[in-house]
């Protein structure tokens, strides 16, 4: 499931948007690791708000084929229970929001307001007539979509507990990946997944749903759950 047929169409797309400020050593994996390391560094709590270099990044992870366990996941539980209507929570430059747009799911995508986002909603206008499904994450309390899913999305937050409750609060089921903490992530040093309290995280989410299937995305547990507040 790709929003595009392979990356270099996904590359096009980004130096159309940036244009003079696009860099083509970037999808060089190994220089966009440094560029990386050299970002966190530089702008530390501030990375997602601001960072160029995760516009590249996202798009290598996107076609790098390891979400693609999370999705067959989910889509399966999706077509099981007539599931139509998704929030894609922490969506980013949202070629994963695009490509299940193309598989006929009405998916709303929500990030932090940042480059990723003004991206994403240039991308979407300009491929399906659809900036208006990119949102500010701030738009999502007081929205309910069938089922709202995060995904690598948990180990970057700064108040893990309430991006938990705004989930359940926004759907009838949640689907999320749990990850391990990862000290050597994919940027060396850079490690952006802080340290989890997984003990934590279960408890907040047994207190706002049930826990209703289990996946494996090695080295990730994939969990799907049902909303204490589900119609």
């Amino acid at each position: 499931m790709r929003a595009y047929a392979d990356i270099s169409t996904a590359w096009n797309r980004l130096a159309t948007y940036l244009g003079t400020r696009f860099r083509p050593e970037l999808t060089d994996f190994t220089t966009l690791r440094a560029f990386l390391d050299a970002e966190w560094a530089r702008l530390g709590a501030a990375f997602y708000e601001q960072s160029v270099g995760y516009l590249y990044d996202l798009t290598h992870f996107h076609y790098m084929g390891v979400k693609d366990p999370f999705f067959v996941f989910l889509l399966e539980f999706a077509h099981e229970h007539d599931i139509t209507d998704v929030a894609d929570v922490g969506c980013g430059i949202a070629l994963d929001t695009q490509a299940l747009l193309q598989a006929d799911l009405d998916v709303h995508g929500y990030d932090l307001d940042n480059p990723c986002l003004d991206y994403a909603r240039w991308r979407l206008n300009r491929d399906l007539d659809a900036a208006h499904l990119i949102r500010p994450l701030d738009h999502l309390p007081g929205q309910r979509h069938q089922l709202a899913y995060a995904i690598d999305v948990l180990g970057h937050a700064d108040d893990p507990p309430g991006l938990i409750e705004l989930l359940f609060t926004a759907a009838d089921y949640v689907c999320l990946n749990l990850a391990p903490h990862d000290p050597d992530h994919r940027y060396g040093p850079a490690d952006l997944h802080p340290v989890l309290d997984h003990e934590r995280v279960l408890a907040d989410l047994s207190k706002h749903g049930d826990l209703i299937r289990l996946g494996t995305q090695v080295p990730n547990v994939l969990t799907l759950w049902r909303s204490h507040l589900r119609r």
